[in-house]
C-alpha cells in the first residue's frame, strides 16, 4: 500500500465495485456525513442511503470519485475502509428516468397515513436513495 493511503474496497452483493488505494473517504453515516483520512480510528457502523464519494491518485491527477450507495456497513481498521452496501452505483452509471420513477412511487406510497411502522421504513428507504441517486446529477 502507498504511503499514507488507505485501502479502500466497496463490496455489494453482486460484486467488488472499488479495491484500491485512496487519501480520504466520505460516507453517508446512518447519523451523518463521515469523513475517513489515514490513521483514523477504527469504527464500525451503518450507513444510510446517500453518496459516498473517494480521493485518489488517477490518470489525471488528483480525482474525486462519487457514487451512491443504498445504505449498508461501514468499518475502518488499520488504514483499511470496508463498505459493504446493498447497492453501489457511479454517477455516471445512474439511470435518471428510473430514478425519479422510484421517487415519485416512494412519494406516493409516504402520502398514505396508514402505513406500517415496517412499510414506511421501507418507503423512507426508497425515497433516500431515489434522493441520493438524483443528487448531483445532471438535468435531474
Amino acid at each position: 500500500m502507498a504511503e499514507n493511503k488507505m485501502q479502500l474496497s466497496i463490496v455489494t452483493p453482486e460484486r467488488l465495485v472499488v479495491n484500491e488505494d485512496v487519501d480520504q473517504v466520505n460516507v453517508p453515516g446512518i447519523e451523518g456525513d463521515l469523513g475517513i483520512l489515514y490513521d483514523h480510528a477504527s469504527i464500525l457502523t451503518t450507513m444510510r442511503p446517500g453518496q459516498l464519494s473517494y480521493e485518489s491518485d488517477g490518470e489525471k491527477g488528483r480525482e474525486t470519485i462519487h457514487m451512491v450507495v443504498s445504505g449498508g456497513y461501514l468499518e475502518v481498521t488499520d488504514n483499511r475502509v470496508i463498505v459493504l452496501a446493498e447497492a453501489a452505483e457511479f454517477l455516471d452509471q445512474i439511470d435518471k428516468e428510473r430514478a425519479k420513477t422510484a421517487l415519485a412511487k416512494a412519494e406516493e406510497v409516504l402520502a398514505d397515513t396508514d402505513l406500517s411502522d415496517d412499510d414506511f421504513e421501507k418507503a423512507q428507504h426508497k425515497l433516500f436513495r431515489a434522493v441520493a441517486r438524483l443528487e448531483n446529477t445532471e438535468d435531474n
